[in-house]
């Protein structure tokens, strides 16, 4: 997750830790580190240093722990508040990790539901058809109707394919914002908050879309 990081660089800098790391746990408990900054976290034996230390946790067990190193043995009890508050955010980013999973059994199941529903309206029709001695013509034309009308995309389905459309695109828009804003700050030498600015507000004098506003600086 690109988010992690920077949120741990902004817990360290504001409760003045002098290092940081994420660890990730493999399917056998051992650590991975996932990225570390500044003063590593001393071993065993090591004095001189604090540790404080969040477990990060997806669903119902830890699935990694994120570490603040300070020099000295004690923390102040400002930083230790300011580190509890901003773990609790990184925990709430970590658990994106678990989204794709949480949404794909969710999916299956909507599914399994959506196919034994049209699998019994369709049995249910054809039985009935056969019970009452329909003529051939007829039941043919009955179940073929009723049989497309069954498997006619659900209104779930229609959701899903619109919102992932949506949010491909408003993914797509916002990498070329931040392509455009890499250009801006390398090319006049902007803070990545005046690219934003200066952005948004040709985007809003030319009544252009931001999209189209990052794509004529890409394009120049």
């Amino acid at each position: 997750m690109r988010s992690l990081q920077p949120l741990a660089m902004i817990a360290a800098r504001e409760a003045k830790a002098d290092g940081c790391a994420m660890h990730q746990f493999d399917a056998a408990g051992e650590r991975q580190e996932t990225f570390s900054w500044g003063v590593q976290l001393p071993e065993g034996g090591a004095t001189g240093f604090t540790v404080a230390s969040f477990p990060l946790g997806a669903e119902e067990a830890s699935s990694g722990v994120l570490t603040f190193v300070f020099r000295g043995a004690m923390i102040s009890p400002r930083a230790q508040a300011l580190l509890e508050r901003m773990a609790a955010v990184i925990e709430e980013a970590w658990r994106l990790t678990e989204v794709p999973v949480m949404y794909a059994r969710s999916a299956a199941r909507i599914g399994e539901l959506e196919t034994a529903l049209a699998d019994s309206k369709i049995a249910d029709r054809a039985r009935g058809l056969l019970a009452n001695h329909v003529r051939d013509t007829d039941a043919i034309d009955t179940i073929v109707g009723h049989v497309e009308s069954v498997l006619r995309p659900s209104q779930l389905r229609t959701a899903l394919d619109q919102r992932t459309k949506e949010i491909e695109q408003e993914l797509a828009e916002r990498e070329m914002a931040a392509r455009a804003k890499a250009v801006l700050q390398k090319r006049y030498g902007m803070s990545e908050d005046q690219a934003h600015v200066h952005l948004r507000l040709v985007s809003r004098q030319s009544r252009k879309r931001l999209r189209d506003v990052a794509r004529d600086v890409l394009a120049r």
